[in-house]
């Protein structure tokens, strides 16, 4: 029985994360001009007067921040598995991403102005297309590595794999090129839009800081696991965008 609850909450967690980032990625690119939900596109006309919308917007960055680095922290794994089965903590870190997430969608506050807006049709659909493109690269980087791993639903449906995947040191593809090829594509998709308003510029920076931060700690980490194999890969290899230059 606690088996099948345990695929249950694998599964659930795992549908919500993967739909709650698609979700965003639809919201940060105002659903591609698509559908009409006013409510629900990151250039909304805010509900709330200028000085409150800034508060919301930035307790949400803020909130996903925070999300993201303490549940990632040894010390909190540590207290959760002391209430859950140390085999569903990644799913219920995937669980806490797809509401910080949700919530970003739904009470996000549009702030105006525009800071640019691209005119050219055929210009609008290469800047979107390389949005999407960052998007891409950002999936891919996770099957490159393990992406059932990474969300979670490989540990609730394999107990036993819990740390399976984080013994190994490897460098797939991407991973060839640069460090951290996930954030690379985030930092591509951030800055990729035609219409740059001052709210999507502040989630932007919000996530461009989130990402220098988050990445110190988890340098500072694979070094503690992995040693001088990683201090190398580290000195041949950049960490968000691949070198011009030869080596």
């Amino acid at each position: 029985m606690m088996k099948l609850i345990g695929y249950g909450y694998g599964g659930v967690c795992y549908l919500l994360g993967v739909g709650s980032l698609l979700a965003f990625i639809l919201f940060a690119n105002n659903f591609m001009g698509l559908v009409q939900l006013p409510r629900y596109d990151i250039d909304s006309p805010a509900t709330v007067a200028a000085p409150l919308a800034w508060l919301i917007n930035l307790s949400l960055i803020v909130l996903f921040g925070l999300q993201h680095s303490v549940m990632a922290r040894p010390g909190f794994k540590g207290v959760l598995t002391k209430f859950l089965p140390s085999h569903l903590e990644r799913s219920t870190y995937v669980l806490g991403t797809a509401v910080v997430l949700g919530a970003i969608v739904g009470f996000w506050q549009g702030i105006t102005p525009l800071l640019w807006q691209v005119q050219s049709e055929l210009g609008r659909q290469v800047i979107t297309g390389i949005y999407f493109l960052g998007w891409a690269v950002t999936l891919l980087a996770t099957f490159m590595l393990n992406h059932f791993h990474l969300f979670g639903l490989q540990q609730s449906f394999r107990p036993g794999s819990a740390d399976a995947g984080s013994k190994e040191f490897k460098t797939p593809l991407f991973y060839r090129f640069v460090r951290h090829p996930i954030q690379t594509g985030v930092v591509i998709a951030m800055l990729a839009t035609p219409d740059m308003s001052l709210g999507r510029a502040l989630l932007a920076m919000g996530m461009l800081i989130y990402i220098g931060i988050g990445l110190f700690f988890e340098e500072r980490d694979l070094v503690k696991e992995f040693g001088k194999t990683y201090e190398d890969y580290r000195q041949r290899v950049p960490p968000l965008f691949p070198s011009l230059r030869g080596r």
